[in-house]
């Protein structure tokens, strides 16, 4: 099995870049909706966040207070660091355990990760390739305060939450530029499968 990670800044375009890559036939996982069901699920999670962060970490209905863990993880970046590290190893066990599933019971050689912190949460390390989402800084912005109704500065302030999109590439094994329209972003995705293709093929 290749296991690949898709990652970017925030508001780069990965989501639609894993869509294009589903189309085509390729299970990718996605590692934030994993996150939030084991940490309304596990509770060794519940436990230490709310023994870290106080009861109001969760809702009383028992789900995880998102609001409340964003000011916690976009306000100080050591609190940052301590959640990250109650939830990832959970969330890398996990999708190791699907990718294998998947390999085992449908036959699948190539599975996609989808992840913002693939390189914040040592991910990379069970991987065999990550690739990098870029986008200009300003279409960033413009779409992230459409969808999340958000200010400038909301925006740019989770921006610096995440690690320098130029680090990224740097470390990157492949970039995808999103500087264009639909029609030209699902041909670089093209050229990546390609890409992916000729690295299951290798093995």
């Amino acid at each position: 099995m290749f296991l690949f990670g898709v990652t970017g800044g925030i508001g780069a375009g990965k989501t639609t870049v894993c869509r294009f890559l589903r189309e085509s036939g390729v299970p990718i996982l996605e590692a934030d909706p994993l996150a939030k069901e084991l940490t309304n699920r596990l509770p060794e999670i519940r436990q230490a966040l709310t023994a870290e962060f106080g009861a109001d970490v969760y809702a009383e209905n028992g789900e995880l207070n998102k609001e409340r863990l964003s000011q916690i993880v976009f306000s100080d970046p050591e609190k940052r660091r301590r959640v990250n590290q109650i939830i990832h190893p959970h969330v890398l066990q996990a999708i190791r355990h699907e990718a294998e599933r998947l390999q085992r019971e449908e036959g699948h050689e190539l599975v996609g990760v989808e992840a913002a912190l693939i390189y914040e949460s040592g991910m990379e390390q069970m991987l065999d390739a990550v690739v990098v989402v870029t986008a200009p800084l300003d279409k960033r912005i413009a779409w992230l305060q459409q969808r999340n109704h958000l200010t400038r500065a909301e925006v740019e302030r989770r921006m610096q939450a995440q690690m320098p999109v130029a680090e990224k590439i740097k470390r990157a094994d492949y970039v995808i530029e999103n500087d264009g329209s639909l029609d030209q972003l699902r041909a670089r995705v093209r050229g990546l499968l390609d890409w992916l293709q000729e690295h299951v093929a290798g093995r």
